[in-house]
């Protein structure tokens, strides 16, 4: 018996290397020929010399007994389909069209998982009256899709917790994917111990092998793009776009091959799955894709919806005064926290004055208090002669809350040094709403290359029911 283990080897190693590093533009029927004789050889073989169980299949598990799941897709601009030259190529698209599954999609570009564990219960009543949507309030997701390791992981901790709540028995899967700019992607272990203690499973992006071995980028050589000595292999290449930020359409085959494997030989999805509470929900508009605004919302003065990136489709209200002023009506029956969601972007991630896009101040009263005089209210953070930042804003703190009562501070600069970088969004507290109409007032303390640009607006009521107290 031994004999014929070693004999098995050679073979073994040798269909490893074909599948991790020669896949072609589609995953070709030989290397699926060759994957399965590899991890048919590698179970015998890790069987014999260590005596466990082999590594179990779809047999040994409950195995699928619908061929149509309900799958839920989350992350940024990959799983939203960019920089590919046809969305309908994404992986989740692939998963419904040709998997035909029933896949809803609520990835946001730009956008970590700060506005979705606070807005995931916004986003789908707005999925429920998208007319292509198969979404349907009462039928539980059997499968969750997360991808939140290049935009940031921010209260993923809530969003799990959240859908968790909604939908018990939902199989979740954690796609760790990665860049080869700007260092890869944010350290993705709490957000990937979090999904394996629910029950989940993690696929590393890049493995090409058994989709739940790992593959650490982070272990991999510090490629220069371009350069003709460190540049990537075509190995690595062919899995990213043109950009070398996005995946390929490539790429996109592969997590679509290797989430679709985990989901049939690993996942035990039950015949009639359980839907549970959204624990009093959120109300939370994003109008950073579509350009559509609340109708609790509406500009007084000193602000414009405007659509600033045309060819991306990106919209904002952007101050174009010094100060503006907003009336949101809050039509709860309590004080409730209100958040914000803008754009960040910086120069220098060390240089906190390096942001593309100026701090603010930004202040909520009830509509029946008069609107004080922002001018002279916020005055004091000004030098008097070069008009450069206070000292005191120097302390960028979460603590941090300006010269008067009731002023919050934005810095407009991503909280997470390994994003500023990116052009993203990020998420801050901006004051309590009282039931009601409401005033937001905001003004600039700087001028900077943009203006600021508010993308959402985000009322949680069910965070602070599952104890979740980091508003910003």
């Amino acid at each position: 018996m031994l004999q014929s283990i070693i004999q098995k080897l050679p073979y073994v190693a040798l269909a490893f290397v074909f599948v991790m590093f020669y896949g072609g533009p589609e995953l070709a029927s030989i290397e699926e020929r060759h994957r399965s004789l590899a991890e048919q050889n590698a179970q015998e073989i890790i069987q014999q010399k260590t005596q466990a169980s082999p590594i179990q299949t779809s047999q040994e598990h409950s195995p699928q007994k619908r061929d149509k799941l309900n799958i839920l897709t989350l992350g940024g601009s990959v799983t939203w389909g960019a920089a590919i030259p046809n969305r309908g190529q994404s992986y989740p698209n692939v998963l419904r069209d040709f998997d035909k599954h029933n896949v809803t999609n609520l990835a946001i570009r730009a956008t970590g998982s700060d506005y979705p564990a606070q807005c995931i219960s916004s986003m789908f009543r707005i999925e429920e009256y998208n007319e292509e949507s198969t979404y349907h309030p009462e039928v539980p997701f059997d499968v969750i899709i997360f991808e939140f390791s290049i935009n940031g992981m921010s209260g993923f901790d809530l969003l799990l917790k959240r859908l968790q709540e909604r939908f018990p028995d939902a199989l979740f899967i954690y796609i760790d994917l990665w860049s080869l700019r700007n260092g890869g992607a944010m350290d993705s272990t709490s957000a990937r111990q979090l999904v394996k203690e629910a029950g989940g499973y993690v696929y590393f992006f890049g493995n090409k092998g058994t989709p739940l071995l790992p593959f650490e980028f982070r272990d991999l050589p510090k490629y220069e793009i371009g350069s003709k000595t460190n540049s990537p292999p075509d190995h690595i290449m062919q899995l990213f776009a043109d950009d070398t930020h996005h995946i390929s359409t490539y790429g996109h085959s592969l997590a679509r091959f290797q989430v679709k494997t985990i989901i049939e030989q690993y996942g035990k999805i039950p015949m009639k799955p359980r839907l549970g509470s959204w624990h009093g929900g959120d109300k939370c508009r994003s109008w950073f894709e579509d350009g559509k605004v609340s109708d609790s919302l509406q500009i007084i003065d000193g602000a414009k919806l405007n659509e600033w990136d045309k060819e991306k489709h990106k919209f904002a209200i952007e101050l174009d005064a010094p100060r503006a002023v907003i009336e949101y009506t809050h039509n709860g029956d309590n004080e409730a926290p209100i958040n914000f969601q803008f754009m960040t972007k910086s120069i220098d991630k060390w240089d906190v004055f390096s942001g593309l896009y100026p701090p603010v101040v930004v202040r909520i009263t009830p509509a029946v208090e008069k609107i004080e005089n922002t001018q002279e209210i916020v005055s004091g953070f000004h030098a008097e002669s070069n008009g450069e930042f206070h000292p005191n804003l120097k302390l960028i703190s979460d603590t941090y809350r300006g010269p008067d009562d009731g002023w919050n501070f934005i810095s407009s600069v991503n909280k997470l040094m390994g994003l500023r970088h990116f052009h993203i969004t990020s998420v801050e507290h901006g004051g309590m709403l009282k039931p009601g109409k409401n005033y937001i007032q905001v003004y600039t303390l700087e001028k900077r290359k943009n203006p600021f640009r508010l993308t959402a607006t985000i009322v949680c009521e069910a965070c602070a029911q599952l104890g979740w107290k980091d508003f910003s």
